[in-house]
């Protein structure tokens, strides 16, 4: 018999959390049933035994990339509806349930998806929570929040994670394989394109296990940044008025340094994001590590964003 339903998990090297995510997504309540396909990336710490000692059907991933295993999870899918999950997070239960209810009440709803609570392990883990959660963090804030009892659904631009009709999702073409990075949001866009709705729930939460290091967080606003500048250069138009203020913080720096007119005004405001952070950390139950969050993510977003733009204009040349 067909799954109703098929959970789709990329992972690579996800030993310490495949188990859990498994559990809870195998746990799930689903009319009709449900299946999970792991598209494993060549994993070197046995991920990919742990998923089938969970219950998973798993599928190589050779290309090791999020985009391709998604592909290549999405074309073994036999459900109707596909639910993308992360090896980094867990199901609540209901979630769905809510998922599926979303789309079937939604009309011209092809994505569906909600917030993320996010818990952090270790000292970096729970700066990280708290910096997501800011009005000052990188990104819409509203997925990293509970929203208020009151909220109702709405439609934006893309949703973490997601949930969709297979149809939408093949017709689509499914995930571009180009995009390491950015591949919801550069999904989501076309699929807007399209004529599609994408909807977001209150109802729809998931738990996120964010990095637990500086450099991994580095590295992994780095590649947002970058990827966010390919999908510029596709359609300027994707860009919203928030993501200017990390490349307005990065210009400030580098004028601050510089000698002539614009260094003091530059070093007034660069003075003042300090003061911002420290103020910030202060508040904030993480202390100091959460303004270095902070930095970082703005720092490494914008600088990644910079030199994709860059990189680009040279080959347009």
């Amino acid at each position: 018999m067909r799954p109703h339903v098929s959970v789709i998990v990329p992972a690579r090297n996800e030993a310490a959390h495949i188990q859990s995510c498994l559990r809870s997504v195998l746990a799930q309540e689903t009319a009709g049933g449900l299946e999970v396909v792991v598209a494993d990336g060549s994993s070197t710490d046995g991920t990919g035994d742990l998923a089938r000692l969970a219950g998973a059907r798993v599928i190589e991933n050779p290309e090791g990339t999020t985009p391709a295993a998604l592909n290549r999870a999405l074309a073994a899918a036999l459900g109707e509806i596909v639910v993308r999950f992360d090896a980094h997070a867990e199901m609540p239960p209901g979630y769905i349930a809510a998922c599926v209810r979303a789309l079937r009440e939604e009309a011209g709803a092809v994505n569906v998806g909600g917030w993320r609570e996010v818990r952090g392990e270790g000292p970096w883990g729970r700066a990280t929570c708290v910096a997501l959660a800011s009005r000052f963090g990188v990104g819409n804030r509203t997925i990293w929040r509970r929203p208020a009892e009151a909220t109702s659904r709405i439609d934006v631009d893309t949703v973490p994670l997601g949930c969709w009709p297979a149809t939408a999702l093949r017709d689509a073409g499914g995930w571009r394989e180009d995009f390491v990075r950015n591949q919801d949001f550069e999904l989501n866009h076309r699929l807007r394109r399209r004529g599609g709705r994408i909807v977001f729930d209150p109802a729809i939460w998931s738990i996120y296990h964010p990095r637990e290091s500086p450099r991994a967080l580095a590295t992994q606003y780095w590649q947002y940044g970058l990827f966010k500048a390919r999908m510029l250069t596709e359609d300027p138009r994707s860009l919203r008025s928030r993501q200017l203020a990390p490349v307005a913080l990065v210009a400030a720096v580098a004028l601050a340094a510089a000698p002539g007119p614009q260094a003091r005004p530059s070093r007034m405001l660069v003075l003042a994001y300090a003061g911002l952070l420290a103020g910030i950390a202060k508040q904030g139950r993480a202390g100091w590590r959460t303004a270095a969050v902070l930095a970082t993510m703005h720092g490494t977003w914008a600088a990644g964003l910079l030199c994709g733009l860059a990189s680009h204009a040279r080959r347009a040349k």
